[in-house]
C-alpha cells in the first residue's frame, strides 16, 4: 500500500462547508497562481468545494503508484487562553468537511487540525480519532501552536495514546505572510518526542532558497535521537526545497526515517534537477501528467528507496475498527 502522507484540502463555500480563504491570502502570488490552476474565483460558485474534493480524489484513483492519500484540514488561529482569533486566520478547513470527503471519497484517509490551544481540543481529539482520523496536522509558525509549550502535554499525552501521528510543519513557510519564525525549527518538536508522540516533521525542516541550514541540520540531528521522528518529503520537488530533497536523496543512513507525500495542490517540479538527472530523464518526468505519478517518479529517479513509498501506510492508520 503506498499512501501520499501530505495533500491539503480546500474550500471557498463559508457558509456551506465551514471552509475559506481571505482575500489577504488569495492575494498572494503563490495561493493566486494556485486558484487560477484551480478555477478558483473571487464568488465562489455552488458545489467548488466538492469539486475540489472530487478532483483529488480523482487524481490519486487514477494514479499508477499511489492507492490512498492523507487528506489535510487546516484550524483557526487561537491564543494561549483558548480564544479564537478570528480576525487572524486566514485559511480555515474544518473537521468535519475533511471527515465528510473521507467518507465519501475512500481514496482519502482524514488528517484533521486541532489546536491544542482549544478549550475543546482533548474532546475534539477523542471525536476525530472515532471517526477515522489518521493523523494531526499543525502549521505552528501560522497557527499559533508552540509545540514547545509544556501546556501542549496532555494533548500529547493523549495522542501518544491513541497512535495518532502529530504532522508538523517544520522549515519556512512561504504561502502564508510569517508571523511566529521561530515557531518553524525542528527543534521545538522535542517534547512531544519525549512523551512519545510519532512526530512527522512536514518537509525535513527545509528552509528554502537563500537561507541557512541550521533547520535541516535540527531535524538531522533530532532524527538520530529519537526513533519516534519521521519527515516527510512533501513540498520538496520545487525550486525553494529542490537542494533539500536532492541532499536527502544522498543521506542513505536517513531514508529509514522519510515518508512520502506530495504537498498536493503543490505541483512536483522536475526541472530544478537537471543537473542530478539530465535533459532527457527530467523531460520524461515532466511529461507524465497525474501529478502523484510524477512526483513518485521523480523521487525514485533521485535514488529514493522503494520501502519509502511504504512508509506512510504503516503510520497513517486509522483506530482498530475503523
Amino acid at each position: 500500500m503506498v499512501i501520499d502522507g501530505h495533500c491539503h484540502l480546500a474550500g471557498v463555500e463559508e457558509g456551506r462547508t465551514g471552509c475559506f480563504i481571505r482575500p489577504r491570502l488569495r492575494a498572494r502570488p503563490p495561493v493566486a497562481w494556485l486558484a487560477r490552476r484551480h478555477r478558483l474565483g473571487w464568488r465562489p460558485a455552488a458545489g467548488t468545494d466538492d469539486r475540489l474534493a472530487a478532483e483529488l480524489a480523482a487524481l490519486v484513483a487514477a494514479s499508477r503508484r499511489v492507492d490512498r492519500a492523507v487528506a489535510l484540514a487546516f484550524d483557526a488561529v487561537y491564543d494561549t487562553s483558548g480564544r479564537l482569533r478570528e480576525g487572524e486566520t486566514l485559511f480555515y478547513v474544518p473537521n468535519d468537511h475533511c471527515l465528510a470527503v473521507c467518507r465519501r471519497h475512500p481514496e482519502l484517509l482524514p488528517g484533521v487540525s486541532i489546536h491544542p490551544y482549544r478549550k475543546d481540543a482533548l474532546a475534539e481529539l477523542e471525536r476525530c480519532r472515532l471517526a477515522g482520523a489518521v493523523a494531526v496536522k499543525w502549521l505552528p509558525s501560522v497557527q499559533g501552536m508552540d509545540p514547545a509549550d509544556r501546556r501542549c502535554l496532555p494533548f500529547y499525552e493523549r495522542l501518544a495514546e491513541l497512535g495518532l501521528p502529530l504532522l508538523c510543519h517544520t522549515g519556512r513557510e512561504h504561502i502564508f505572510p510569517p508571523r511566529h519564525r521561530p515557531l518553524e525549527s525542528p527543534a521545538r518538536l522535542r517534547l512531544p518526542l519525549e512523551v512519545g508522540v510519532t512526530v512527522v516533521a512536514a518537509h525535513a525542516g527545509s528552509l528554502g532558497a537563500l537561507v541557512g541550514e541550521e533547520g535541516f541540520g535540527e531535524r538531522v540531528a533530532l532524527s538520530l535521537a529519537f526513533p519516534n521522528l519521521y519527515a516527510d518529503l512533501s513540498g520538496m520537488a520545487i525550486p525553494g526545497r529542490g537542494r533539500h530533497l536532492a541532499l536527502l536523496a544522498r543521506c542513505r543512513h536517513l531514508h529509514d526515517r522519510l515518508v512520502n507525500g506530495s504537498d498536493y495542490p503543490v505541483p512536483p517540479f522536475a526541472l530544478p534537477f537537471l543537473g542530478e538527472l539530465g535533459r532527457r530523464r527530467v523531460r520524461e518526468i515532466a511529461a507524465i501528467a497525474n501529478p502523484f505519478d510524477r512526483d513518485v517518479a521523480l523521487k525514485e529517479a533521485l535514488g529514493f528507496p522503494p520501502d519509502l513509498f511504504h512508509r506512510a501506510a504503516t503510520l497513517f492508520r486509522p483506530a482498530a475498527g475503523r
